[in-house]
């Protein structure tokens, strides 16, 4: 069973607040600051700067070792001299701007080693929009925007809007508009240039009645996992994706993270077998406003949302040793992206003290194909996430899920289907009747697959791996509007654009994520 993993580090954040505006002018490297340590690990140190001094650090984790334990007393020294200081067996840079400071390789020459193989060449053509509802008059969110003959596209954001870049060679290729409940739209490419409204049209969803022999849950799901090795790749795969981590405390967002990746799509068929993920570039809001009381952070989230892929992983509902565990039935059966689909919905069976799952999946009626699924942690499931979810917190705090909801969705090019879209969405109220904090925070996570390719690659360097283990809004640091040059992403939705407008501008020319 995947889940997203939470790291929650409460603090009092107040006496970081107080140093930081006393020094908010001095380079961050030149402020003063003191720090204490026996015996302790090199991770420890960084956190007690950041929760001190509002001081932030980005690093590539494979280069250093942060277990390593360290006896340190110095008074009012430099940041730069204290740094010296924790890492002088090593041969590290120091780069500060604002409130962060990036650690790197000392020997590295500037811009070396940086990815650029998924750069699109110039010039790009870039084609943008809205698509609303042809009668209401409403944006249409999560609407699929793809090449009829490429496996390349995006998704609508929450306003509708979608931009995408694509090669030159493109330009007479149709694009493709599609949601479900609606007719699907073909437009060219060329059509879209100086973007515009593409409406699109409600329609009845029920199919044509078709003659065929009844069919069970369980004969669909045993057909589901006989087929997968010829619905789904057999060979290695490599995608080209878009990833975005934001989370809000209460009503406020606080942070918004991103990334340009890449995942190494392992075959279908060996679940033994694990994706491996790599970032090509990245960069972090500064707080849109500042953390109140709890410091908030989640592990391994590029690197996890891959495992919604259900098909790769099997989760629950889908293996066969925990289908006695739930209960299923077929609700309908409905055009998908062109396609019947059984929609199949599914719960746990009563009294089974066990986390499952709630929630229902599309799969194809003729290839057996899974083609969407969404669902969330049960009740019971919730109860216990708590356990899974959170790796460390203080004894007095009281963390309580709220929800765990997740949501994937496959595209099928040339026969095969592969993964397009995940989305984690989870939340937990955060309370301590002693601190008088009670919070919620709301943390959402969208990965975008954008383009695919065939690849004789078997692994990524170790160096370049993201891991469950890493904190993505620790790697990245950087927000410029001009960042992603030719990359596709989601564009950001009206309320995240007025949450990020304040945010610094760096130029994108820093190294943020150095692959070696």
């Amino acid at each position: 069973m995947s889940y997203l993993r939470i790291v929650l580090i409460i603090c009092t954040l107040l006496p970081a607040l107080v140093s930081r505006g006393q020094q908010q002018r001095a380079p961050v490297l030149d402020r003063i600051i003191s720090v204490h340590a026996d015996d302790r690990p090199v991770s420890d140190l960084l956190e007690q700067i950041t929760l001190r001094n509002g001081i932030f650090f980005s690093y590539d984790a494979s280069l250093i070792t942060t277990d390593n334990k360290i006896t340190l007393h110095l008074e009012q020294r430099s940041v730069h001299d204290v740094l010296t200081e924790i890492f002088k067996d090593d041969d590290f840079r120091f780069l500060g701007k604002n409130d962060h400071i990036i650690i790197s390789a000392g020997d590295l020459a500037e811009g070396e080693g940086t990815e650029t193989a998924l750069q699109l060449p110039e010039p790009v053509i870039l084609i943008s929009g809205k698509v609303i509802d042809s009668s209401t008059r409403e944006p249409m969110n999560y609407v699929s925007v793809s090449l009829q003959n490429q496996p390349v596209g995006t998704i609508t954001n929450a306003d509708g809007d979608f931009i995408l870049k694509l090669h030159p060679e493109y330009a007479g290729d149709t694009l493709i508009f599609s949601s479900l409940g609606y007719a699907r739209k073909k437009m060219s490419v060329n059509s879209l240039h100086d973007g515009g409204v593409i409406p699109l049209r409600s329609i009845s969803i029920r199919i044509r009645e078709v003659r065929v022999k009844a069919v069970s849950v369980d004969e669909i799901l045993d057909n589901l996992r006989e087929n997968i090795t010829r619905n789904y790749s057999s060979n290695y795969q490599l995608f080209s994706g878009f990833y975005r981590e934001t989370l809000r405390q209460d009503d406020a967002y606080i942070n918004v993270s991103e990334a340009v990746l890449e995942i190494l799509k392992a075959p279908y068929g060996f679940p033994d077998r694990e994706d491996k993920v790599r970032l090509l570039k990245a960069r972090k809001s500064p707080d849109v406003q500042p953390f109140h009381w709890v410091n908030f952070k989640m592990q391994g989230g590029p690197y996890i949302i891959t495992m919604l892929d259900v098909i790769r992983k099997l989760e629950t509902f889908l293996d066969p040793d925990y289908q006695l565990l739930y209960r299923y039935s077929i609700s309908q059966v409905i055009w998908y992206k062109n396609h019947p689909v059984f929609v199949i919905r599914f719960r746990p069976a009563r009294d089974i003290d066990f986390p499952l799952f709630v929630g229902e999946m599309y799969v194809d009626r003729e290839s057996y194909a899974l083609l969407y699924a969404s669902f969330s942690l049960d009740e019971y499931g919730l109860s216990v996430a708590g356990e899974s979810l959170i790796r460390k917190k203080p004894k007095e705090f009281r963390v309580k899920p709220l929800f765990v909801d997740y949501q994937v969705d496959f595209s099928e090019h040339g026969g095969i289907w592969y993964l397009h879209t995940a989305r984690a969405n989870v939340a937990f109220r955060v309370k301590s009747p002693k601190d008088k904090i009670n919070s919620v925070f709301h943390t959402v996570s969208d990965l975008l697959i954008t383009e695919v390719r065939n690849t004789s690659l078997k692994r990524f360097p170790v160096k370049e791996l993201f891991t469950v283990n890493d904190i993505f809004s620790e790697i990245s640091i950087d927000y410029d509007e001009d960042f992603w040059d030719n990359y596709n992403i989601i564009k950001p939705d009206e309320d995240l654009q007025k949450a990020v407008k304040h945010f610094t501008q760096y130029s994108t020319g820093d190294v943020i994520f150095q692959a070696r």
